[in-house]
């Protein structure tokens, strides 16, 4: 066999390119309304698919029931406007579609004696009328308990529809087939609320009736929604008892205000009517119409919340007292009851832009008398029970305390916590029993010692996280998902319903924190493009321009992310946007180009293996913002950013086919002045080699050559030894 070894060609064209680079992969022109974000006025069209499942098309009329639905949404903070479009589209899910979900609930229900709650409304109204007279509300009751939590991941991963870019789709359900006629058997879904401090499922239900009496509560949801996905599921015919206890709980008699669905289902409405008649048609459509209202407009597109405030830095300081440690109730056996690194992980994952920092202290009150003068200025005692006065002891610690807890950072979100852990004590605000209260940057949690532990007094039944989860978003913006007479946006996974526990924040409360801070975010980059671009733009050099628009392509594209609700690519690109108002002024004042140095290839064998490309280069005035490396091997392209490691701009590769014709290398340095400099060199030609012809300093091409020529004499001996065999 005759190897005829050859040199390789190089040839280097080392040309400044001052018009800017063509390696920025996204859009040029800004497209958007820059200008409307420069204002201050940011807007998104939201879809929603509502998919209805087992109705008859004859009697739903889909417009109607749409017709009080919000079309729109404005919110509005010191400097921006943001603008909501809705739109909704309905239709109905086909036969085989429909009966693969019925077999699917079917398949993950439990059906019996037991699996349910029912309400005692008389007893109810009773306690409410005395209220130091606990009555047993609760009772167990006869269906069938579906699995939501399967369900939704079911939904999600077979969709009846496409799910919109920007928006929700709402699964609208009637599996009233699953009941019997007189409603001995009714269904509904079980969520699973489980409290994240002991783990255990939860089986009771508020302060007043979390008593021997309400033991084994079941929480039965007719709707759910939040915990996997953008979907809300709601069945108006499966059976509840929160809305029923809401409706009691919390207005006067004879409730007139209140929707139908607060206290009746709807097939048992459905009964009263004669669907024959269309007048009865629309009240059906209204009573559907009513319910499904409420996850609209406190779930998807919540009037309710104020936008989330739009800071760098996030902090929750919290102070958590043990009032009995003289009864025998040490700090250490409380430390279960909440922990700082689960409240940081549900803050970050509610608004992961803001770096959260918690502390959480465990404290004896004796050893503060300040503490401890406060709360018995603001409490009593009466045969034996500790009541505290929620509002007075609230704002005294607002006023008093929380200064020397916080800060003042006004780039900072601080929230400032007080949980009192004390035997036999409630809190008393407006005439009811409550556990906490929250707002104005601060948190307060008054729960009773026996409500930590099961009877045993040991084993641990709650803690405190869900609830100072609560209290935290009240004081960072956040509303509750109900408000009087709208109580349905409870039944979701959002910590801010009163209905049952939650471990972390719903998906709902997820996208309005952080689209509301990027909505923020956006207008506060396109404010200082504007700005920096203003202040050069009269210098008449092409560079900046390119550098300004590149800055815009950048926000375009994050516009494009946040209105496909992928807020995380959202956020890097506008934190990219602005940093590139930096390479805008630099670009007015720094003309000189990067210089390359040195580059080479390294491999272990040869270039038929994997190998990496390395490029030496720097900028005196303003320093490398990028260097990028292509291959052209036989016209198939691969063009790749380089990472700065240890001195060196490095691009890793695959190897080269073994029957490799042509390869030609392509480097492109920028520096922050929006300078360039670029080389083309063609390493191998038509399968063979032609002498060298540098184009460079000779002291240059021998320490780039003699790198780079020994890895490409190997290549080609391996390819002609590859020919011969």
């Amino acid at each position: 066999m005759r190897v005829t070894l050859c040199l390789v060609v190089f040839l280097f064209l080392w040309v400044p390119m001052p018009a800017g680079p063509t390696h920025i992969a996204h859009s040029q022109q800004g497209r958007h309304f820059h200008s409307d974000l420069v204002s201050g006025d940011v807007q998104h069209t939201w879809t929603v698919e509502i998919v209805l499942v087992n109705y008859d098309q004859a009697v739903i009329d889909t417009d109607l029931m749409m017709t009080n639905l919000p079309r729109t949404r404005d919110f509005t903070t010191t400097d921006v406007h943001i603008h909501y479009d809705v739109t909704y589209h309905a239709q109905f899910a086909n036969a085989s579609w429909t009966a693969s979900l019925e077999q699917f609930m079917l398949d993950h229900s439990v059906n019996g004696s037991e699996t349910g709650t029912a309400l005692n409304e008389s007893a109810l109204v009773y306690q409410k009328e005395h209220p130091d007279e606990p009555q047993r509300i609760f009772y167990p009751r006869a269906g069938r308990a579906i699995d939501g939590d399967a369900v939704e991941q079911w939904l999600i991963d077979n969709p009846y529809v496409a799910p919109p870019t920007m928006g929700y789709i709402f699964y609208l359900l009637n599996f009233s087939k699953f009941d019997t006629p007189d409603h001995s058997l009714e269904h509904w879904f079980d969520y699973h609320p489980v409290d994240p401090d002991s783990g255990r499922e939860q089986d009771f239900f508020r302060l007043e009736w979390d008593n021997d009496l309400n033991a084994g509560v079941k929480f039965e949801f007719p709707g759910f929604g939040g915990k996997r996905g953008n979907i809300y599921v709601l069945d108006p015919s499966a059976d509840e008892w929160y809305l029923k206890w809401a409706r009691i709980w919390w207005n006067d008699a004879p409730y007139s205000d209140d929707a139908l669905c607060t206290f009746m289902d709807m097939d048992s409405y459905a009964q009263t009517l004669d669907l024959t008649d269309p007048t009865d048609d629309v009240k059906l459509v209204a009573y559907i119409a009513d319910y499904i209202y409420d996850p609209v407009s406190y779930l998807f597109f919540p009037a309710n919340h104020d936008p989330t405030r739009y800071v760098r830095n996030g902090r929750l300081r919290s102070l958590i007292f043990d009032m009995d440690v003289a009864a025998g109730v040490s700090v250490d056996s409380l430390r279960w009851v909440t922990n700082a690194k689960m409240q940081q992980a549900h803050l970050t994952e509610l608004i992961p832009f803001i770096n959260w920092t918690v502390e959480v202290d465990y404290l004896d009150i004796d050893s503060y008398p300040d503490w401890k003068s406060l709360f018995w200025d603001h409490a009593t005692t009466s045969g034996g029970l500790t009541i505290a006065d929620g509002a007075g002891m609230f704002q005294a610690i607002y006023d008093e305390m929380r200064p020397l807890y916080v800060t003042g950072d006004p780039n900072t979100a601080e929230v400032f916590g007080v949980v009192f852990i004390k035997k036999n004590m409630v809190m008393e605000y407006a005439g009811k029993y409550f556990t906490g209260l929250g707002g104005m940057g601060q948190t307060v949690i008054w729960k009773s010692w026996e409500r930590y532990y099961l009877p045993d007094g040991v084993t641990p039944k709650a803690g405190v996280s869900v609830i100072q989860l609560h209290e935290t978003m009240h004081a960072i913006g956040f509303a509750h998902t109900w408000s009087a007479h709208h109580y349905a946006g409870d039944f979701s996974s959002s910590p801010m319903g009163y209905f049952s526990f939650h471990n972390g924040t719903s998906v709902y409360d997820q996208n309005w924190a952080q689209s509301t801070y990027l909505d923020q975010m956006i207008v506060d980059v396109s404010k200082d493009i504007d700005s920096t671009w203003n202040g050069v733009k009269d210098n008449n050099n092409s560079r900046v321009w390119t550098a300004y628009q590149t800055a815009l392509g950048y926000v375009d594209d994050a516009l494009d992310a946040m209105n496909s609700m992928d807020w995380s690519t959202a956020y890097d690109l506008l934190l990219t946007a602005r940093s590139w108002t930096d390479i805008i002024l630099t670009a007015s004042q720094d003309s000189t180009p990067p210089v390359i140095s040195n580059w080479g290839i390294i491999s272990n064998n040869s270039v038929f293996d994997d190998f990496t490309i390395w490029v030496q280069a720097h900028d005196e005035d303003s320093g490398i913002l990028s260097v990028t490396v292509t291959l052209d091997v036989d016209s198939v392209v691969t063009t790749k950013t380089c990472s700065y490691v240890n001195g060196n701009w490095s691009a890793s590769f695959e190897g080269l086919p073994s029957d490799v014709e042509d390869v030609t290398l392509y480097v492109v340095v920028t520096d922050r002045g929006f300078n360039e400099v670029s080389f083309e060199t063609v390493l191998l030609s038509g399968g063979s080699s032609v002498p060298p012809v540098p184009t460079v300093p000779l002291d240059l091409y021998l320490i780039v050559g003699a790198s780079v020529l020994s890895i490409f004499i190997v290549l080609v001996i391996l390819k002609r030894r590859n020919r011969v065999q």
